[in-house]
């Protein structure tokens, strides 16, 4: 049902956005068209920001609004683009008729862009891939393979059973051991579904680490309708299904590698800075580091590790976010090379707060160490 709301919402702003701008497309001032063309055109990137990356009231409790006026911005500006080269193409007609849009056309065209954009959206958020990785590290004696999957979502933008088609694609790909990167969870998954999630994902026969990301703990469900479980219940889900929780803590996985889960970078005066981590020789073996969040600048310059794996970032969720991140010197999506680790940002297997995902595909990633 929240679905169907969702997609009646896009249709009703798009109408919305199409009537106002009636007499700005029978107006003959090229000028006045260019100008509302340019300000859709920038209103896109904001929307979807907002919507993204802004952690307020407002947002929480309008994203499915933002992010339908954000496809309709992208259907009706398709459209008008669509309809000026056509008019420029259009051969034999009098220039007296190309000076004004074809609305009907314009109603049309940014019909199907905006069912296409949605569909492919809503799609795209619902399905997840494997994302295969090799890098090679120092320090280690033979290969490790392991699996990475953040931003789950659970509940709200991911329906929970689905995880059981995970939990299989990561056992038919053999992992030594697997890392939850955070945000499993989020302020908008019940407390049923929270312990639906966990006692599915312990399907997963390697050993599970699990660290925090910024929604799994609900910091934001004041904006809501509170929390729905508590730390306790998380935690106890958590463990009950036979997963490790690292808090800022290393473990040893083998003679040759070490993994070290971050405590998120939200949390303020409970996350420890790098400096005050227990010094390890890296030269000893391989780290890998588990940090939700690829934003701690000052940990990735200081750092010494073989690999940093994040998420959060969804790879910028709404296009063109990703474009704006890495103009911004933001790590949306990829491999970032610092002087003494390599940054992978993941994807993620699904979205945040709305059903819509028009950039990268969803993903889980399976890495591979190798020695050099």
């Amino acid at each position: 049902m929240n679905t169907l709301l969702f997609f009646i919402k896009i249709a009703l702003v798009l109408a919305v956005l199409f009537a106002v701008q009636i007499p700005v497309r029978r107006s003959r001032k090229k000028i006045l068209r260019t100008v509302v063309f340019i300000l859709k055109l920038l209103l896109i990137p904001t929307t979807a920001l907002l919507f993204v990356a802004i952690d307020t009231e407002f947002v929480y409790k309008t994203g499915n609004f933002l992010c339908a006026v954000y496809t309709a911005l992208i259907a009706d500006s398709a459209a008008d683009a669509a309809e000026f080269l056509f008019r420029c193409f259009r051969r034999n007609k009098e220039d007296e008729r190309r000076r004004s849009c074809n609305q009907k056309m314009i109603v049309v065209l940014g019909s199907v862009f905006c069912i296409a954009l949605t569909v492919y959206g809503f799609i795209n958020s619902q399905q997840y891939v494997r994302t295969v990785h090799e890098w090679n590290a120092e320090g280690l004696n033979h290969p490790h393979t392991f699996a990475f999957v953040s931003d789950i979502h659970a509940g709200s933008a991911q329906p929970v059973e689905k995880l059981h088609d995970l939990c299989r694609s990561i056992n038919e790909s053999n992992p030594e051991f697997v890392i939850l990167g955070g945000d499993v969870t989020d302020e908008f998954t019940t407390l049923d579904e929270m312990k639906s999630t966990y006692a599915i994902l312990s399907e997963i026969e390697a050993p599970v680490y699990f660290i925090y990301g910024n929604h799994d703990r609900q910091p934001g469900s004041a904006y809501l309708r509170g929390r729905t479980y508590s730390d306790e219940q998380l935690s106890e889900a958590i463990r009950d299904a036979g997963m490790i929780i690292l808090q800022d803590e290393y473990v040893k996985i083998s003679d040759d590698l070490m993994l070290l889960g971050r405590e998120d970078l939200s949390m303020e005066g409970i996350r420890k800075d790098w400096k005050d981590l227990p010094e390890r020789d890296a030269g000893e073996y391989a780290l890998v580091v588990a940090d939700h969040s690829p934003y701690d600048n000052n940990q990735l310059l200081e750092e010494r590790s073989a690999l940093q794996i994040s998420g959060h970032t969804h790879a910028g969720q709404l296009w063109p976010l990703q474009i704006i991140y890495r103009l911004l010197g933001y790590q949306a999506y990829g491999e970032f090379n610092y002087p003494d680790t390599l940054l992978y940002v993941s994807a993620g297997a699904s979205l945040w707060n709305a059903p819509l995902r028009t950039e990268e595909h969803c993903e889980w990633d399976l890495i591979t160490l190798k020695p050099y």
